[in-house]
């Protein structure tokens, strides 16, 4: 629930000033495939790091909240979730990687 109420505090308008890219630079970019190309892997590397960080910060939390249950068997459980909902997120991003490089590898990419 701590990171729920991280996520939900984060200003998304300020974060888009904070990107290395201009989000006008988009329209720019969308004229040549191996400009699109390249945008799609920017945002690929973006996108897994931003997951990588959340998983990290996820295990972290399952971890704090498994250490600070005390034996109580509703908050292990509750930890046990978290935990499983943290890998499960990872594998999903493993897997949607491996579908990328199998794609780009069938259509020459």
């Amino acid at each position: 629930m701590l990171l729920m109420h991280l996520l939900s505090s984060v200003d998304l308008a300020s974060l888009s000033h904070s990107i290395s890219f201009p989000l006008s630079s988009l329209l720019v970019m969308a004229d040549d495939p191996l400009k699109i190309n390249a945008l799609a892997t920017k945002v690929k590397g973006i996108v897994l790091t931003v997951g990588g960080t959340i998983f990290l910060i996820s295990v972290a939390v399952a971890g704090i909240m498994r250490m600070v249950a005390f034996g109580n068997e509703r908050r292990v459980a509750l930890s046990n979730m978290a935990l499983t909902a943290a890998v499960v997120g990872l594998i999903i991003m493993l897997l949607s990687t491996t579908l990328d490089t199998f794609l780009r590898g069938v259509f020459g990419g």
